[in-house]
């Protein structure tokens, strides 16, 4: 008899799976991280690069001032004709203005404007440089960092224009951090989608490797019950047909003995229907045939027919049956439905009193058939899966009441193939189940 632990390669496999899926997940996840840090990473790099585009402005502003300021101081030296000159300097872009003082009149005379705060004394008179112009040489980037000169700046040290002049705009940064903030929340919310979506597919796969090796255990359990089921009225049979053989018993014990070997007969004819019918019952193709019929009186009709089985496991049937209920059943497939709730509860219920009560009610639009038994009961975490296909509570080599896992399965088939449903009812281990089964009523 196999366990579970003996289905290695299954087991090995989701090892291996998840194994996978831990290592793609840690990848993603780094991926993540990776791409929010380097989203910071570019964010103060752009800033970076704003700030060196300042200290270079700052760099050549002063440069140029002081080239300007040396050529002035030279020029004005050697020029013959100063009005010419003065002319010539006013229409560099980086001077508005030049103001001296007349020495005919002694009045200081302004050629220009001198409304900048950027300036320098040279021989005698004033140079006045243009505020603009630094602002000028940001080129492209005039409408992304801002020049605010503060105070007067006489070119102390031959340095007019200082960094702190120079601010980023604060809608820039605000951009840069909007968009820093875009890129966590984007690589964010994807990897997260990623990481969901990569936890719901190997959710599945898991579930469906479980279910598959648990389906497989099923089966060769199923394997295991149905050859025991179908050896022991086999071996019955062989015994009853070698003691007939035998000629030594009378008429009497002859005839006892083929109503037991009829028996074995039909309960082997019934364990072939119940493996058939497993086998239609998956097909597309598989049909009932219903027709209006009054259930109560087929009920009674089965319970009639259940009698012998009853007896057989030294039990009862008690009937609570309401009369003229009229519903669409298919008759035979319905009978087999009911026979195989009805067998469970007799096999399941104690030996000293395996008493099943069959209750037969309606409400406005379903019939009920209640069977309840005073048996083991049935886990609350094992009743959801008692109806699926070869599922058996235990294993084989364990559990002392035999069958093959189909009986409950193809009742539930049928219960639904009626448009109707089957639903069980149990508090645990020793409190007994009840079965319900619900079936549409005919419209009146």
């Amino acid at each position: 008899m196999k366990t579970r632990r003996e289905f290695k390669p299954i087991r090995f496999a989701l090892i291996v799976f998840i194994g996978l899926v831990i290592f793609c997940l840690a990848q993603l996840s780094w991926w993540i991280i990776y791409q929010i840090d380097l989203g910071k990473q570019l964010s103060r790099h752009e800033i970076e690069l704003l700030h060196q585009k300042i200290e270079i402005v700052t760099l050549n502003v002063n440069r140029c001032f002081r080239h300007k300021t040396n050529m002035i101081s030279y020029a004005l030296d050697m020029a013959p004709d100063k009005g010419k000159f003065i002319d010539s300097l006013l229409a560099d872009s980086s001077i508005i203005g030049y103001s001296m003082t007349d020495s005919s009149s002694g009045k200081n005379v302004l050629f220009g404007r001198a409304d900048s705060s950027l300036y320098t004394a040279i021989g005698g008179g004033t140079v006045y440089f243009n505020p603009e112009y630094p602002a000028a040489l940001l080129g492209d980037d005039s409408s992304r960092i801002e020049f605010h000169p503060s105070g007067r700046n006489v070119g102390e040290n031959m340095s007019w224009v200082h960094p702190e002049m120079f601010s980023i705009s604060p809608d820039v940064m605000q951009g840069i951090e909007d968009e820093a903030h875009r890129r966590i929340k984007m690589f964010a919310s994807e990897g997260s989608f990623f990481v969901l979506i990569t936890l719901l597919g190997a959710f599945l796969i898991y579930r469906t490797l479980q279910r598959s090796e648990n389906l497989k255990f099923r089966q060769h359990n199923f394997i295991q019950a149905v050859t025991h089921e179908f050896r022991t009225p086999l071996t019955s049979l062989r015994l009853y047909l070698q003691t007939i053989q035998s000629g030594k018993i009378d008429s009497a014990k002859k005839t006892k003995l083929y109503d037991k070997m009829l028996d074995d007969c039909y309960r082997l004819d019934g364990m072939i229907d119940n493996v058939l019918e497993a086998g239609h019952s998956d097909r597309n193709d598989y049909k009932l045939n219903p027709s209006e019929a009054d259930l109560s009186n087929d009920l009674n009709e089965y319970l009639d027919n259940f009698e012998p089985l009853a007896k057989g496991l030294n039990g009862s049937i008690e009937r609570r049956i309401q009369p003229g209920i009229i519903s669409r059943t298919d008759y035979g497939a319905l009978e087999r439905a009911v026979k195989a709730v009805v067998e469970n509860a007799l096999k399941y219920s104690k030996p000293e009193n395996r008493v099943v009560t069959v209750t037969l009610d309606s409400d406005d639009k379903y019939a009920r058939i209640s069977i309840a038994d005073n048996g083991t009961g049935i886990p609350k975490n094992e009743q959801k899966n008692i109806f699926d296909r070869f599922y058996r509570i235990g294993n084989e080599s364990t559990r002392s009441v035999k069958g093959t896992g189909l009986g409950l399965y193809l009742a539930r088939q049928t219960v639904e193939s009626h448009g109707g449903k089957i639903i069980v009812e149990s508090e645990g281990r020793g409190d007994g189940s009840v079965f319900t089964i619900k079936l549409p009523l005919v419209s009146s």
